[in-house]
This record gives C-alpha cells, structure tokens and sequence, in this order.
C-alpha cells in the first residue's frame, strides 16, 4: 500500500448497501458508497484513484462492476477518483457539475489543495478528474433502484448538496451533509441552511447513517452535528451583539458533544462563516475560493 494512503474498510449495513470507509475521516479522506439493489451505483469517488481503488476492489469481490456514479457535491475529496469509472455514467447535480467544469483543470487548483490538505500534497501535483453530467435530482432518483430518494439542498455545504435515503433499510447516505467524529467545515456553504438541513435529514429517523467523512452512525452523528451548529451560530451571534472577534467567542467556545472530534480548528471558520451570515459581508478566509469563479476543494 503506498505510504500516507489509509485503510479503507467495507461495511455491509444492509443487504446491498456497502460503506467502504476511508480512514478517520479527516481531511481529505472521504467515504464512498456502493449500491447493489439495482444498477451497480458509486456513491462519491474519494480523493484520489488510489483510494477509490478500493471501491472497485469492493465491487469486484461481490461480482459486480459499477455502473453508474453519484457525485453528491463538487468537492475534490469525492470526486478525485471519478477517473476509476470514466465508462460508465457519472451523475451529479447540475449546479455541482457547473462548478466542476469550471474547476477541472483550473491551473492553481493543484496548489491549493496540497495546502489544505498537506497530508497529501505529494499526491496532489497532477491532481485531475471526470467531470459528471448533469442530471437533476428527480432523475438522479430515477436512476437508482426503486424507492430510493434522493434529496437536494443548496447553499447548505456546498454549492449543491445531495443525500441518498433508502427508506426500506432505513439507511441515509448524507455525503458531507453528515460529519461523523470530525469537525465539519461550511466555507463553501451556509451554517444557517445547513443546519436546516440537518432537520430535514433527522426527521426521516435513519436507522444508519453513512456519513461523507467518519465511520457508519446512528441519527444521533445527526443530533450531535445539529447541536454543534447551533453553538456555532449561538456564537456568531454573541460575536456580532458584543462587538467581539471571532477569535475571541472561539476562545471560549463550548463544542458539547463534538468535543475531541478531529479537525477542531475548523470551528474557527465555522463561525466566521455564519458571522459573515450576520453581517452580509462575504467571508474571505484561507480556504475560500468563490464557487462561480474558481476551485473548490475538500471538507
């Protein structure tokens, strides 16, 4: 196995419905999800082909090969391995595939990711992918076995954010609409609408779900992400009524629940995120990059 490239796990958790789990779930290190009910249905492609190795290593052992794709959002962190499929139909939705045509192959996206994702700058030089066709989220649905919904949100984590729910097992894949065990980050998105989301996706009372970064959960990784927002936004407030950095209401920031999640720093830019909400100033930080204009990244 290459140096710096985790293990990636299978987790059956219903009969057809595989996680192949990659890592801790942190940065970079995205979850994909096979489908066998129907069509051979990838669920996210992970960051690099080397990873997603393992989503066709996972088909293979059950005598499937894929065929069909799902991106959930633009971020490079799921879909870097799209390259792995590039004959069969890869399907996002169409605000998600506007962005990705912009961004493929945008000179200074390589740079960018090797700083925000330095575990894997190495890696990153020649970074490359396959772009989706874009279909909207009814036909998505149609594509998938039936009975299967798909579930759309904008400006919530990112541009454009599906979730896959299979109300029959009872199981949710959320792509990055869930963290589980690490710290999300909405620098591309909306802490408000996202935790709006994160009502939407509660009240179908998943039984599993599969989050885009972390191991398998229960409806409580959905829970704890809502109260963990809800700190967020509570602070922002705070920071705007007070007159205070937000620097300084993450100094003494209460996470709750997500205390000793990975990628802690991130809480920062989540409040700076919803105080920008606020204020309607745009937030310009390390990580932004304008999705009509430019690159988007992982998380």
């Amino acid at each position: 196995m290459p140096v710096g490239i985790p293990v990636r796990q299978e987790v059956e958790v219903a009969d057809g419905v595989v996680a192949v789990v990659n890592g801790d779930g942190s940065a970079g290190l995205s979850n994909s999800v096979l489908l066998l009910g129907g069509p051979a249905t990838v669920i996210d492609t992970m960051l690099l082909p080397e990873m997603a190795d393992a989503v066709v290593a996972a088909l293979s052992r059950r005598g499937r090969t894929a065929e069909l794709v799902v991106n959930t959002h633009i971020h490079t962190d799921h879909i870097g391995g799209n390259v792995l499929f590039d004959k069969v139909p890869i399907i996002a939705h169409p605000r998600t595939v506007a962005g990705m045509r912009k961004m493929i192959g945008e000179p200074g996206l390589p740079a960018l990711l090797a700083k925000v994702m330095p575990a894997f700058a190495d890696r990153l030089g020649g970074w490359d992918s396959v772009a989706a066709e874009p279909v909207p989220p009814a036909g998505i649905e149609r594509a998938l076995p039936d009975g299967t919904r798909v579930l759309e949100f904008t400006d919530a984590h990112s541009a454009a954010d599906l979730a896959v729910w299979l109300p029959a097992e009872r199981v949710l894949v959320s792509g990055d609409l869930c963290f589980a065990g690490v710290t999300p980050l909405a620098v591309h998105g909306r802490v408000g609408r996202w935790r709006a989301a994160l009502d939407q996706l509660i009240a179908l009372d998943p039984g599993v779900v599969l989050p885009g970064h972390g191991r398998p959960a229960g409806i409580e990784a959905l829970r704890d992400l809502a109260d963990y927002f809800d700190r967020v936004l509570a602070a922002a407030r705070e920071a705007h009524a007070e007159r205070l950095s937000a620097e300084a209401v993450w100094a003494r920031f209460d996470p709750g629940p997500a205390a000793g999640w990975l990628e802690p720093e991130r809480t920062l830019v989540n409040i700076q995120v919803a105080l920008s909400e606020i204020t309607g100033k745009p937030f310009q930080g390390e990580h932004r990059v304008q999705q009509d204009r430019g690159p988007s990244h992982s998380g």
